[in-house]
């Protein structure tokens, strides 16, 4: 039995576009009435030749951010989350034997730093005359979901002295009492420019993405249901 993880939330749209264009779908994968365990059909011939034993995949419903740590575990042989959540987790844990298998191409989204409009800031490299005025026991705070890319982005910039606030969502609302920038994921800018915020650099751009445990690609019987998922989806990103 292969245990698949899928996610909820934003994910959610795109990876029911991409399923029905791959010709499979997951009975009760519904936003409105959502089943945790959904159960995995064959809506096309194409999908039915190459996962000729949809029986063989057990399905759960869980959150993008905490894929990659499921997957170290054994918890989950596969998963869809987003090439941002696995590489926060791979900075965090460079040993870790999760593999990308696959960028999948939909939920296209950039990693951003951003600042209040009111900051005579532009680019990061213009950081460094800003962060001169800073006291000696004042940090610089840096706001994040994504507490290691953030980590290792200021050290990569020598933004000190900094301290890094973990988030949850709605990382936007922080600025400009509780932290002066923010590490942040989107996809038009709308949001944090509503939020009188400024993008003074991109980081990476993120979309979603197939990742496996080692040992299970390895496997003889997993590896073989893992390869013939991947051919499926690869057939289909656009």
């Amino acid at each position: 039995m292969l245990n698949f993880a899928i996610p909820d939330g934003h994910q959610m749209r795109h990876v029911l576009n991409f399923f029905g264009r791959a010709g499979i779908c997951f009975e009760g994968y519904e936003p409105e009435s959502l089943n945790r365990r959904p159960v995995l059909k064959i809506t096309s011939g194409e999908a039915g030749r190459i996962l000729n034993n949809p029986e063989a995949v057990m399905t759960k419903v869980i959150r993008p951010q905490d894929m990659p740590m499921h997957v170290a575990a054994n918890n989950f042989d596969i998963a869809i989350t987003g090439t941002d959540w696995l590489k926060e987790h791979m900075i965090r844990f460079p040993g870790s034997p999760v593999e990308n298998l696959l960028e999948m191409g939909f939920g296209r989204v950039r990693i951003v730093a951003a600042v209040h409009e009111s900051l005579p800031v532009s680019s990061v490299n213009e950081l460094t005359d800003y962060l001169n005025s800073f006291g000696p026991d004042r940090n610089f705070r840096i706001a994040s979901e994504y507490t290691y890319i953030a980590d290792d982005y200021a050290r990569e910039h020598n933004l000190y002295r900094y301290s890094i606030i973990m988030t949850y969502g709605a990382t936007e609302s922080l600025i400009p009492e509780d932290a002066e920038m923010i590490i942040e994921n989107t996809e038009t800018g709308a949001t944090l420019q509503k939020n009188s915020l400024r993008i003074i650099d991109t980081l990476f751009e993120s979309q979603g993405c197939l990742i496996a445990n080692r040992a299970s690609i390895a496997s003889r019987d997993k590896g073989k249901i893992i390869r013939s998922v991947k051919t499926l989806f690869e057939a289909h990103v656009q």
